[in-house]
């Protein structure tokens, strides 16, 4: 990586955001450039009064040892996520990373929250910060779905953190389970694991795989429970997943299981859209 880009609002939800960032700058030794947003429907007089105070706050916080000492600040007007969206293509972003958003129920619900928009309006790469930085990353899980936005995340992962250790999963629906015994045995369920190792295993050999992707056990179940599973087993503290392009009625929707994880992160969560 050659360019991380971290949006700061200078709230506590950023401040996580920008010690990865930093964290990873560092790592990588790459440019650090970190972006705030400022409403440009505000008075223009509130609007410089605010730059001054945004170039003051993250100057200071880039000034500490641990900084890359090339970091630069960008202090931007306009709409959020179409501004975010624009720097990063401006210089080239290798990664985007913001904090965790703010709850807003119906604005969330008929918008999408800030993550949600910015992966919609790019493909680059974006990491949603949740927990506390001790270190790198350590364990990364990727949900593997046979798709290209899955191997874009996965690609994406290990130029992120080619050291750590990775794991990946790939669920699959069982038509009709209700209608099986409540605890279906293992000899109901061969014939749909047998089809959908079949299909991995044809989707495996005809992809260009990155190098350091451990191929999955297929799990008769819900992505859901097959994440949670693969979630203990990991012990991941980076989750990659990738997501579809393919935008259907609702301007919001990126997949029930990837808005639900962005909403509700169970760890730091990486997403590549195809």
């Amino acid at each position: 990586m050659k360019k991380i880009l971290v949006a700061s609002d200078m709230t506590s939800r950023s401040d996580r955001a920008m010690e990865r960032a930093v964290q990873l700058a560092t790592q990588h030794g790459a440019k650090l450039i970190v972006t705030h947003v400022i409403d440009d429907d505000l008075p223009s007089q509130v609007v410089a009064q605010m730059r001054q105070t945004a170039e003051e706050t993250l100057g200071a916080i880039l000034s500490f040892d641990h900084a890359p000492k090339d970091a630069e600040v960008r202090i931007e007007t306009g709409e959020t996520v179409e501004t975010i969206s624009e720097t990063a293509n401006e210089i080239d972003a290798d990664l985007v990373i913001l904090g965790m958003h703010k709850p807003r129920l119906f604005w969330d619900m008929f918008s999408g929250t800030t993550m949600e928009r910015l992966v919609r309006a790019q493909s680059r790469p974006v990491l949603l910060v949740r927990d506390p930085v001790t270190g790198p990353y350590k364990s990364v899980l990727c949900g593997i779905d046979l798709s290209p936005s899955c191997l874009a995340a996965g690609k994406a992962a290990l130029e992120i953190v080619p050291e750590a250790k990775f794991a990946t999963f790939h669920a699959v629906h069982i038509p009709y389970r209700g209608m099986l015994a409540p605890e279906a045995s293992e000899k109901q369920l061969a014939p749909f694991v047998k089809d959908a190792n079949a299909e991995l295993d044809k989707w495996w050999e005809s992809s260009a795989i990155p190098k350091g992707l451990p191929k999955p056990t297929v799990t008769p179940s819900s992505v859901q429970d097959a994440f949670q599973g693969a979630m203990e087993e990991s012990e991941a503290d980076l989750f990659a997943l990738g997501a579809h392009g393919r935008m259907p009625l609702s301007p919001t929707l990126l997949g029930g299981f990837t808005e639900y994880q962005i909403r509700n992160p169970r760890t730091d969560l990486l997403i590549v859209r195809d």
